[in-house]
């Protein structure tokens, strides 16, 4: 019979196995497109350091989540299946969570805390970009961001009206971003905080030097 420590590693090592996160994503994605222009370069030709456990174990959890919310709206009979954008070639990628009938974008996010939940249904920067940029390029006119507090299981509603000047700079950065990465062109900072690190990380070797 198998131990109760070997159970506990075999489901671990599944979890990271299936958790569904990518460390390198060969394409720039619409998920991020409000991030840094040089931070998307870079995760594009670099991809992005090996995650620890932990996180793997989260992300595995936050899908879960999300199928749970997905089998609700279906009980309620107002879920459409989601929908995938490729543009140039694939080199341009957005998944959407799915479609809450008759016309409007889904995206779900998951929190570790309610505390954590949209104050004043505000949505972080990333994700407002994020739903414009899907909206965007599917021609949706609002998006429905629900999030669900792992916690407590509370919940949390946001609409998004589709902001054609924020379209029209998600356009504009994607051009950007596909010139620089089919060029092998790493684009400047334009969060101010790139440089920062190295920085940092070259005065503590002065330091403790």
């Amino acid at each position: 019979m198998i131990s109760a420590s070997q159970l506990a590693a075999d489901l671990v090592d599944w979890s990271v196995k299936n958790s569904g996160y990518e460390d390198h994503r060969q394409y720039i994605g619409l998920s991020g497109i409000g991030d840094c222009e040089r931070v998307i370069y870079d995760r594009v030709r670099n991809g992005s350091r090996g995650q620890p456990v932990a996180e793997h174990l989260k992300t595995r959890l936050s899908y879960e989540c999300e199928g749970l919310l997905v089998a609700r709206l279906r009980a309620l009979g107002v879920y459409g299946a989601g929908e995938s954008i490729s543009l140039h070639g694939g080199l341009v990628q957005g998944h959407t969570d799915g479609v809450i009938l008759p016309n409007a974008l889904l995206e779900i996010k998951t929190v570790q805390r309610e505390d954590w939940l949209p104050q004043n249904y505000r949505l972080p920067n990333r994700v407002f970009w994020q739903v414009q940029a899907y909206m965007t390029f599917l021609k949706r006119p609002i998006a429905f961001v629900v999030y669900l507090a792992r916690d407590t299981g509370a919940m949390c509603v946001v609409a998004v009206k589709y902001n054609p000047g924020i379209g029209r700079q998600v356009r504009e950065k994607v051009d950007r971003l596909i010139k620089a990465v089919v060029g092998y062109e790493r684009p400047e900072c334009s969060c101010g905080k790139c440089e920062v690190e190295p920085r940092r990380r070259e005065d503590a070797k002065v330091s403790n030097g």
